[in-house]
């Protein structure tokens, strides 16, 4: 026993020496740490066998805290041991790849992102920052369950400077992209140390299509582009946090977090993901302790996250949110789908084929064989990962338990779509970081100032994340292979996807209606009908009819008038033309070169059909010999002042249904009013518009 006493603080006392000389003698001092555990158990061979145990945990405790203590003092980048390699690469080459990753991506993602255009709810966002301006009616209005004024301000500012112009929306995501892949490398980097091995979780985090819709889609980049950059940002000062026990840091983690709440509530989930990270981290033995420790330690750190929730939390439940109806939730068809269906395809470059929804947007669509394939290559990377370092199951829990948190919050917010919905990534964008965090530190641990277990009665356990159990003697040689790999499928599913999103028909239509629109050179009656499916869904009502869609241009419309002398309508091009109704006609007039006088006594002019409930135009087409007021009358529209205008043309009235017949009342025989067409219903396209 005074043997093990004297081994382990023997042990403990190499860590100054260690910390002072560098990561030479922090691996030699390291090493030391280990023999005098071993010395430990040696000297304590004549006691009992329980005894002799508790020393050499004992023993072990101190030795795991002097290596740690020792390694810690290793500069960012290295873990303080050594590397068995047949060509380790130099810290500038292993940067300057990632670097060239990185810049390959943004430039694929900058040619998938200049050829789209907005897409469905893009355009609501969009007309309420138009309609609503700057201030707490826009900011605080919630859309779909989401609260999220830090992506309305985005909006607001976006579409203030370059109305629907979605090349400044595509600049803006892709240099949040930027900053999103920088963090995402500095974090793998500084867990990995300057290893080529350390490109392979960089390259998920680049390649994997999951975040395509981030980068694309207006309405997913404003709320996930925040989370995309809070998730390594705090990662990375909290390892900051624990390597340097400077406070400043785990604020930074803390605001970080607070800065994405605003953006998209999911971002609730960096909380958990850093606690968890903590956990991993602390250098006690058993993981009881290494829980204890992080929630102690760090109690101020975690009382300051408790605030910035309960501050949100209080703020997002008093706004009037969209509360869905309780119904049954396929939690197991979810996760099911997600686990073996669409994520494992997605980390890996699939999904190779996507599923059309609506006009440009699609799910993951992986081939069978794809799917198979994912499934057993993560599976078999996770096993050989354990073996090799039997805790680290630990990383792969933040990725577990991402995709579960994914899962619950997907079940809650969109149940009415089924356990289809786990195919459409959208709902997944924040397990790409999180994997490439988990696979760094299943591969090749955290900074060897992290912990090992206690070593068990003859058992030499590994470090966490740490000790090798199987060697690889040349894991660098399989780097670029996988790496290409990882490319070349990422490639072929990214341009699949932008081929879909580079054919946007609400460009051409919205472009075609400005144009035609702006050429009239004065303001344009404009019958306000439904864009085409195609342009904008009927779910997005009143956002799908034309001067709704095309808010923020402010273009020179009178929508819907009374009356107008010159109707238009945009047709399924977005060209402007002339406004035909054909809906509901009356028959031709008995009188001769007159068709029907309007004058004298009031009488029904019938129509061939009725009309239901809505509102409609009625196109009067007429001559007359003097101009003179009257009233329109119909149904459920009575005394509607007109004038009929000398000459001949053609006046159109707003109608409320229902409708089946037309009068006129206060004519003067002496106008000489000739109604020579009558119809009413809808205000279809006619002949284009020409200035």
């Amino acid at each position: 026993m005074p043997g093990a006493a004297g081994s382990s603080a023997g042990a403990a006392a190499a860590a100054p020496g260690a910390a002072r000389t560098g990561p030479g003698a922090a691996a030699s001092s390291a090493a030391s740490a280990a023999s005098a555990a071993a010395a430990a158990r040696t000297a304590s061979a004549p006691a009992s066998a329980k005894e002799a145990a508790k020393a050499a945990r004992a023993a072990t405790t101190a030795a795991t805290t002097a290596a740690a203590t020792a390694t810690a003092a290793a500069p960012a980048g290295t873990d303080g041991t050594s590397e068995t390699a047949t060509a380790a690469p130099s810290r500038r080459f292993v940067d300057a790849a990632a670097i060239t990753l990185i810049v390959t991506e943004l430039l694929i993602r900058a040619w998938a992102a200049w050829g789209g255009y907005f897409s469905l709810d893009d355009f609501t966002f969009a007309r309420l920052a138009a309609e609503k301006g700057l201030g707490s009616d826009l900011l605080l209005t919630p859309y779909n369950s989401h609260f999220m004024p830090g992506a309305y301000l985005m909006v607001w500012a976006e579409t203030t400077i370059a109305p629907l112009d979605y090349r400044l929306v595509a600049g803006v995501d892709l240099g949040l992209m930027a900053v999103s892949y920088l963090l995402t490398w500095l974090l793998i980097r500084r867990l990995a140390g300057p290893r080529l091995v350390a490109l392979v979780p960089l390259a998920i985090a680049l390649f994997s299509p999951i975040t395509l819709p981030a980068t694309l889609w207006w309405a997913v980049s404003i709320n996930q582009l925040a989370m995309l950059i809070a998730i390594p940002g705090a990662l990375l000062a909290q390892l900051a946090y624990l390597r340097t026990g400077k406070a400043r840091y785990g604020a930074i983690a803390v605001v970080t977090a607070a800065l994405a709440l605003p953006f998209y509530e999911k971002a609730a989930l960096v909380v958990p993901l850093v606690f968890v990270f903590t956990v991993i981290l602390q250098p006690q033995s058993d993981l009881p302790d290494r829980f204890k420790a992080a929630l102690f330690r760090f109690k101020r750190q975690w009382f300051a996250f408790a605030v910035v929730g309960v501050v949100y939390a209080g703020v997002y439940l008093t706004r009037p949110l969209d509360r869905r109806g309780e119904s049954a939730v396929d939690l197991g068809g979810l996760l099911g789908n997600a686990a073996t269906n669409s994520v494992p395809a997605g980390l890996l470059g699939g999904p190779w084929s996507w599923k059309a929804i609506g006009a440009v947007d699609a799910s993951a669509n992986p081939p069978v064989a794809l799917r198979i394939i994912s499934v057993v290559i993560i599976l078999a990377v996770v096993a050989l990962t354990v073996y090799r370092r039997p805790l680290a199951w630990q990383a792969w829990v933040l990725l577990g338990g991402t995709l579960v948190f994914d899962v619950l919050v997907l079940a809650v917010g969109r149940l009415q779509l089924g356990s289809g919905a786990a195919m459409e990534y959208r709902y997944f964008t924040d397990l790409v970081p999180i994997a490439a965090v988990a696979l760094t530190l299943a591969l090749v641990g955290p900074p060897a100032w992290a912990a090992t277990w206690a070593q068990r009665t003859g058992i030499e356990w590994p470090p966490v994340l740490g000790g090798t159990r199987l060697a690889l003697s040349n894991a660098n040689a399989l780097v670029l292979p996988l790496v290409v790999a990882l490319f070349v499928s990422s490639l072929v599913s990214t341009v699949k996807y932008s081929n879909r999103w580079h054919d946007n028909p609400a460009k051409d239509y919205v472009a075609t209606a400005e144009k035609s629109i702006r050429a009239m050179g004065r303001r344009v009656d404009l019958y306000n009908g439904a864009v085409p499916e195609k342009v904008a869904w009927g779910v997005l009502n009143p956002t799908n009819f034309p001067t709704r869609l095309m808010a923020p241009l402010d273009l020179p419309i009178n929508a819907d008038p009374e009356t107008s002398k010159d109707l238009y309508v945009l047709d399924p091009t977005g060209q402007l033309s002339h406004a035909r109704v054909t809906s509901a006609r009356a028959p031709a007039g008995t009188t001769k070169n007159c068709g029907y006088r309007v004058s004298g006594k009031r009488f029904p002019i019938f129509l061939d059909k009725e009309l239901f409930n809505w509102w409609w135009y009625a196109e009067l087409r007429y001559t007359a010999q003097e101009t003179t007021p009257a009233v329109f009358n119909s149904a459920n529209t009575r005394g509607k002042q007109i004038t009929f205008e000398k000459g001949t043309h053609t006046l159109w009235v707003k109608v409320q249904g229902p409708a089946a017949w037309v009068t006129f009342d206060n004519v003067p025989k002496s106008a000489g009013v000739c109604l020579s067409y009558l119809a009413v219903g809808v205000a279809d396209p006619g002949e284009p518009a020409t200035p």
